[in-house]
């Protein structure tokens, strides 16, 4: 591991997520939350963590909110272009306007117009979003495929220092012992928000949709957002951030040293239903019991391949 991921771990009070076969997964544990420890890119996370709350919003902030591996990086791109009119590629990465991710100095100096994205739900967030009328992407995905690419995921970036094995990370999973906690609590959180707040601009959306269809939920975001793009523009944004293109691409902002063998992976294989290559039968059947069990009363509906 490179000596530089370890500059700032003395001083952060770490977590170790147990599955109960002894594989942990490290995290900053913020008054019972988890998140990604950000080793390299902020001192005193805790203290800026908890000052998120009283962040200032500006009018015409956009936030991008999903749960990880829902695709907030695609999303980010798609939507920066689209803010931008322009298919020309954002020379930052999602990660400079990630809330948890930077410190509140950075965060105040994100040129506006601000395309802000997260993985922490509404309460965590400032308190002035819903006030300052924020428009809201909310992405989903469905969450077979997700614990896949969160399993890939822990278990290629090196602050995790995680090597385990699926077949025990798919109750880890499902039971929330991973940075962001669980899937259901996040996603109901936000289903509750969204009933709550009648007329809210929420856009919600899914990824397996913007798959299927980039043209015309790209077209969607461009209304939704109040935008009036050329369509032979959303076109060429659809183009430039089809799947396979932005994995070919590689951005080259990324920071390779935060990844095992200095190869980033954060845009592994973007497919629908990619999990049926993961899961047993028996890990299936569980997964769609507590499936079952958990999002019962949700009117949430996903595709799942």
């Amino acid at each position: 591991m490179p000596v530089k991921s370890l500059k700032f771990r003395l001083t952060m009070p770490v977590k170790r997520l147990d599955d109960g076969t002894g594989e942990t997964i490290r995290v900053l544990e913020v008054d019972g939350y988890n998140t990604p420890t950000f080793d390299m890119v902020l001192q005193n996370q805790e203290e800026e963590f908890r000052s998120i709350p009283t962040w200032k919003i500006k009018p015409g902030d956009i936030f991008i909110c999903a749960y990880p591996k829902a695709g907030t990086h695609w999303l980010w791109e798609v939507t920066s272009m689209l803010v931008n009119q322009s298919a020309d590629r954002v020379k930052l990465i999602k990660e400079t306007s990630m809330l948890e991710g930077v410190s509140q100095k950075n965060f105040d100096n994100v040129v506006c117009p601000r395309v802000l994205n997260t993985h922490l739900p509404l309460r965590l967030l400032p308190k002035d979003t819903l006030k300052m009328n924020s428009k809201i992407l909310f992405v989903q995905r469905n969450p077979k495929d997700i614990c896949v690419s969160y399993y890939n995921h822990h278990k290629k970036v090196l602050e995790y220092e995680y090597d385990g094995k699926f077949e025990n990370y798919v109750n880890r999973f499902l039971e929330g012992h991973v940075d962001y906690g669980s899937w259901f609590d996040y996603t109901l959180e936000w289903e509750k928000v969204i009933k709550d707040n009648k007329g809210y601009p929420i856009h919600v959306m899914s990824y397996e949709d913007m798959k299927t269809d980039s043209i015309g939920e790209i077209t969607k975001i461009s209304e939704f957002l109040g935008l009036k793009t050329d369509p032979t523009l959303i076109r060429e944004i659809a183009e430039k951030c089809e799947f396979s293109n932005m994995k070919k691409e590689k951005d080259p902002l990324e920071n390779s040293a935060e990844w095992k063998d200095g190869k980033p992976g954060m845009y592994r294989k973007g497919q629908i239903g990619d999990w049926k290559n993961w899961f047993t039968v028996a890990q299936n059947e569980h997964f769609d019991a507590i499936f079952a069990k958990k999002m019962k009363d949700s009117s949430f509906t996903y595709r799942f391949g």
